[in-house]
């Protein structure tokens, strides 16, 4: 045998063995997608099953950057449906100019996160090499870091957060970028290229990738400032790839997109934050038995989770040492703790310790910020560094027992390391994946559930223009929102998957306030013309209805229907369209009189305001708590009162209110101080700009007295009514008469 041959041979086994030993284990976890991998979805309702048809639906009927499956007729920019447009438009393409992707949209992308999960240990292997770690310790390190990563939980519904492999391989880039003395213009262009890719997954990424490159630039070029000619060489392409990129996809985005009033406000900001416990402190069983017993908390949500592990918590104060240590006595030392000055910075951005500590001004000077939400996601980036520099870390702490000869003692603190760092991870792999194998039903290639029962009852798909799921789904608008039929959308993916048909229902991200307003519009009382009507054709309308679950608003558009069938809990109806156009007015006196009745109305109108629904003014909210109304009952017997009153909304601080009542009994005792926050409000009336806010109130009797409060600054509240039960109030004004506290629009 060729002598050069058995030297190399060890190095041969050793290159398939950490080839071979992550496919297995991810094999090993994942065998029934590996065996059949569009039988199975990760998750199979609310976000996981709503991403998975964004991407499928788009496959199979659109092109372009525009989705049409939801929000019918409107659809949406695919930058704002969580269908990874990158990966969309690639399966598009191969579908018109390969192969036909119909059945292979929910196998494919199952598989690529897969695909992903195993690069990302080779990634993270390389770059611990190329730290000089020695290759046991590294292969070691690297799948324990994979596989505790707190990212491998967006394999249960955020998928295009879910490709493990892509903060590794940024990460990796830039090492090559900074030490790597030749084609710096080619680590430079892929590392641009990939940010350019990753965000065009997930818009995300841009701005989890542009907070670690900043920041290592930073402190890079804090630690290199004596290195004048290393600077000139490095420092203009990490800036390039900062600038280029972002130019890049701020580009892509404006062109692309039509849509004028997204809404400029998200939720979150003040809460989607980590904190110290969610990044050192277990969330998965059994070890989530830290926050709900010792700590006697919930459990957090992932999307505030950066969880390091005991291993992590033990190693901070040798990181923060090593972080503030002035000796540096070799390069790579001071290479490696850019990265954990990266990490650092990082983490006080996903703790929102610099948005709550007098940076706030950035977000509004830059309010592109503001879109994203979630500071915690940024957790994620954190991790990663911190956890390669923890690996390095201990290597080192190796190296030096060895160089003391106590290389024996030195290894088995690394066994031991490894054995409680791997079991750690072993929990978190089997935590994500035990509940991750779930028949497909709803995105299945066969057409056998909703199609044959429209063809039994004489209909084919193509004879409606759109469904209509009820409870109606109206999610993405931030500032208001119908999510009570969130869980029961399911079937009507499952519906619109199978027919080919749209949803006019939606649940995507930062969609228009208008076109929020106008689906609810649709289900409001039949007194006006209805915005979103005058773009449907003559076609039925398809209803996907859960019948337990549907509002008042709503079973009066199901009772307009001729019932189909039924499919397990869902009952189809056929809706003509005209019924859903036609407008009935209410029985109203001749002499056009205003009907009191009893109980209170404000319009507001001594206070002026260039925003208003009728009259001459409205309240603008602008501090809070505010009164709205404030009543000592006087009756001797308890009675009932329907409340309401109309919030403009627009997509700047039109915010919808969080109202509250407040009940003192007559000796000043507070009984109740309830709150509706705004998920809790059931949406039933919009007109144009504004949204009605109603709910019911029983007052005691004497002595009793009742406050209502709004709890948030910004709405713009009109039209204050409470009314008894039962009673009939008609209010004329200029331009609309309230009917109920129902506008009824004056014909020109």
């Amino acid at each position: 045998m060729n002598r050069s041959l058995i030297t190399k041979w060890p190095r041969i086994l050793w290159i398939v063995f950490v080839l071979s030993l992550p496919a297995i284990i991810i094999y090993s976890a994942f065998t029934k997608i590996f065996q059949c991998p569009a039988c199975y979805l990760y998750e199979d309702s609310g976000d996981g099953l709503k991403n998975y048809y964004t991407l499928a639906y788009y496959v199979q009927h659109d092109k372009g950057w525009h989705f049409s499956g939801m929000n019918y007729p409107y659809g949406e920019n695919i930058i704002y449906t969580d269908n990874e447009p990158m990966l969309a438009l690639t399966l598009k393409w191969i579908d018109q100019h390969v192969v036909d992707m119909d059945r292979h949209v929910v196998g494919t992308l199952n598989m690529l996160l897969l695909i992903s999960l195993y690069f990302s240990v080779l990634l993270i292997y390389k770059l611990l090499r190329r730290w000089d770690v020695g290759k046991w310790w590294a292969l070691a390190s690297s799948l324990c870091i994979i596989f505790l990563s707190p990212q491998l939980w967006r394999f249960h519904g955020h998928y295009a957060l879910a490709y493990v492999c892509f903060l590794p391989a940024l990460f990796l880039l830039m090492d090559l970028l900074v030490r790597q003395e030749k084609k710096r213009w080619l680590w430079a262009s892929l590392c641009g290229l990939l940010l350019i890719a990753m965000s065009l997954m997930h818009m995300y990424f841009l701005l989890i990738s542009l907070v670690v490159l900043f920041s290592f630039f930073v402190f890079w070029g804090w630690y290199h400032r004596k290195e004048k000619k290393l600077l000139k060489a490095v420092l203009p392409w990490l800036a390039g790839v900062i600038i280029f990129p972002t130019i890049i996809l701020m580009g892509i985005r404006h062109t692309t997109d039509t849509i004028t009033d997204r809404p400029t406000e998200p939720y979150g900001l003040d809460v989607l934050s980590v904190t110290f416990g969610s990044t050192f402190f277990p969330f998965f069983p059994p070890f989530d038995k830290t926050w709900t017993t010792v700590l006697k908390q919930d459990v957090p949500g992932f999307e505030r989770v950066a969880y390091t592990g005991l291993f992590g918590l033990l190693m901070l104060p040798v990181l923060l040492f090593f972080l503030f240590r002035k000796r540096d006595d070799q390069l790579l030392t001071v290479h490696v703790k850019a990265f954990l000055a990266a990490a650092v910075v990082t983490w006080l951005v996903a703790a929102g310790v610099f948005y709550q500590n007098g940076f706030k001004f950035l977000w509004e000077i830059i309010p592109l910020l503001k879109q994203f939400r979630s500071l915690g996601r940024l957790g994620i980036s954190f991790y990663y560094l911190y956890m390669l520099v923890c690996s390095y870390l201990l290597w080192q702490f190796f190296v030096n027992m060895r160089n003391k000869e106590m290389g024996g003692t030195g290894g088995y603190v690394l066994s031991i390391v490894f054995i409680f760092w791997g079991f750690e991870a072993f929990m978190n792999l089997k935590a994500v994946r035990d509940p991750i194998f779930k028949t497909n039903n709803y995105l299945a290639a066969a057409k056998d559930d909703y199609v044959p029962l429209l063809q039994k009852a004489g209909f084919k798909p193509e004879d409606f223009q759109a469904i209509l799921q009820l409870p109606l789904v109206s999610i993405g608008n931030e500032n208001l929102g119908v999510a009570h039929g969130f869980w029961t959308l399911r079937e009507g993916i499952h519906a619109s998957f199978e027919t080919g048909l749209p949803l006019i229902d939606y649940a995507m991200s930062r969609t228009s306030i208008a076109q929020g307003l106008d689906i609810i519009e649709l289900i409001s009382s039949p007194y006006f013309e209805k915005k979103r009507m005058a773009t449907f054709d003559d076609r039925p309308i398809l209803l996907v209805c859960e019948e337990e679950f549907v509002t008042p608003a709503e079973r009066r558009i199901i009772d307009m229907a001729d019932k189909i069938g039924t499919y397990q809990s869902i009952t189809l109806y056929n809706l003509p369209v005209g019924k859903l156009k036609t407008i009935t007015l209410p029985v109203m006196p001749e002499d056009l009189h205003d009907v009191k009745c009893a109980g209170w109305f404000n319009g507001f109108d001594d206070i002026k305001c260039d925003t208003s629904m009728s009259g001459a003014g409205a309240l603008p909210i602008t501090s809070s708590p505010r009164s709205l109304w404030s009543y000592t009952d006087t009756s001797k017997a308890e009675r009932h009162w329907d409340v309401s009153f109309w919030s403009h909304v627009d997509n700047k601080k039109g915010v919808v209110p969080v109202p509250r009542i407040m009940e003192t009994d007559p000796n000043g005792n507070i009984q109740s101080n309830a709150g509706k926050g705004r998920e809790e409000i059931v949406w039933a009336e919009a007109y144009r700009e504004w949204i009605q806010v109603a709910f019911p109130l029983t007052t005691k009797g004497t002595g009793y007295k009742y406050e209502l409060f709004i709890d948030n600054t910004g709405p713009v509240i009109d039209n204050l009514l409470i009314k008894a039960v039962g009673d009939t109030c008609i209010l004329h004004f200029p331009e609309m008469t309230l009917y109920n506290n129902i506008p009824i629009p004056v014909r020109k």
